[in-house]
């Protein structure tokens, strides 16, 4: 869920994430921290209309030459955006809608 809380380690991230899908989804989740998402680094936008002014999210995520992993991406973008979904309705991640080039929509909802 976007905007709970921060995690100061990836381990401790990691194993929020695993807890969570076992308990929502046990054997039948495709949560793999390892699994590699893109073999370059990723932009990810999102634009909030629902706030007072309209907000938005510009984050690059990766380097150049290591290949990003989905417990990677998730753990960038979850601490990246804490204070940005902090006070929305619904907050959790839903995906990536490829946009262009290596660039992604955040899809999130409740």
């Amino acid at each position: 869920m976007l905007g709970d809380r921060k995690y100061t380690t990836y381990q401790a991230f990691v194993a929020a994430v695993t807890e969570y899908n076992d308990a929502i989804a046990p054997g039948k989740h495709g949560w793999d921290p390892d699994q590699v998402v893109s073999l370059t680094p990723i932009k990810v936008v999102y634009e909030a209309m629902w706030k007072d002014e309209d907000d938005t999210i510009n984050l690059d995520i990766g380097m150049a030459g290591i290949p990003v992993t989905m417990g990677q991406l998730l753990f960038a973008l979850n601490n990246a955006t804490c204070e940005f979904f902090m006070d929305a309705d619904s907050r959790f991640f839903e995906g990536l809608d490829w946009v262009s080039g290596t660039t992604y929509a955040l899809r999130f909802g409740s």
